[in-house]
C-alpha cells in the first residue's frame, strides 16, 4: 500500500504532464481535446484552492481573536475588511454591478487599499537606497562600474540640455549592458523551471507524493 501511495500520485503526474506537453507540440485534435481539459482542470483545481486557502486564513485569524493572541487587533480589521468586500462584490442584484466594478468595492480599492500599496512602495524605496549604498561601497573594480554606472543613469535621468551626452549614454547603458544581463537572468530561471519540469517529469522530484 505504502509503495502504491508512493507510485501512483508520479505516475499521474507524469502523464497528465506528458499529455499536456505533446498536446503543445503536436496538431492531433484528440491530444489538443486531453492536453485542454488537463489544463482547464488546473485551473478549477487552482481555484478551489483559492476558497481553502481564504477558509484558512478565516480559520487562523479566527482562532486569534478566539484565543486573545497577540495582533487580535489586525486580525479583526482583516477578517472584517474580507467580509465587507465578499458581501459586497459576491452576490449580484438585478441590473447592478458586482464583483470589481461594484462602487463600493471600486471605493475601497481607490481609498484604502491603492493608498496602502503606494505606503508600502514607499516604505521599499528607503530598503532600496540602504541596499544600494551597501552595493556600491567601494571595495573592488567591480564595485567602481556599478557605481559610475549607476551615476550616469541617474544624471542622465535628471539631465535637461545641460550635458546632452549623459542621456544618451545613460540610453545605451539600459539598452546593452543592462538588458544583456536581464536577458541572462531570464534565460537562467527558463532553464531552471524547464530543468525542474524535467525532474517533475521524469519522477525525480515527487512534491506531490509527500
Amino acid at each position: 500500500m505504502a509503495a502504491l501511495r508512493r507510485i501512483l500520485p508520479t505516475a499521474i503526474a507524469i502523464s497528465v504532464g506528458l499529455f499536456v506537453l505533446v498536446s503543445l507540440f503536436t496538431s492531433i485534435p484528440l491530444l489538443d481535446g486531453i492536453g485542454e481539459y488537463f489544463v482547464n482542470m488546473a485551473v478549477i483545481i487552482g481555484a478551489f484552492a483559492l476558497f481553502f486557502g481564504l477558509f484558512n486564513v478565516l480559520r487562523v485569524h479566527a482562532r486569534k481573536l478566539r484565543e486573545g493572541q497577540s495582533g487580535r487587533l489586525y486580525s479583526f480589521a482583516l477578517i472584517l475588511s474580507m467580509l465587507i468586500v465578499l458581501v459586497l462584490g459576491l452576490p449580484p442584484l438585478p441590473d447592478q454591478p458586482f464583483g470589481p466594478a461594484h462602487p463600493a468595492i471600486r471605493w475601497i480599492f481607490e481609498n484604502i487599499q491603492a493608498p496602502l500599496q503606494a505606503s508600502f512602495s514607499a516604505l521599499i524605496a528607503f530598503f532600496i537606497l540602504t541596499a544600494t549604498y551597501r552595493l556600491v561601497r567601494l571595495r573592488n573594480w567591480e564595485s567602481v562600474v556599478m557605481l559610475l554606472a549607476a551615476v550616469i543613469v541617474l544624471i542622465g535621468q535628471v539631465t535637461i540640455g545641460l550635458l546632452p551626452v549623459l542621456p544618451q549614454l545613460k540610453d545605451w547603458i539600459l539598452a546593452v549592458p543592462a538588458m544583456a544581463g536581464v536577458r541572462g537572468i531570464l534565460l537562467g530561471v527558463a532553464l531552471g523551471a524547464l530543468l525542474t519540469g524535467m525532474r517533475l517529469l521524469l519522477g525525480v522530484e515527487r512534491p506531490y507524493g509527500n
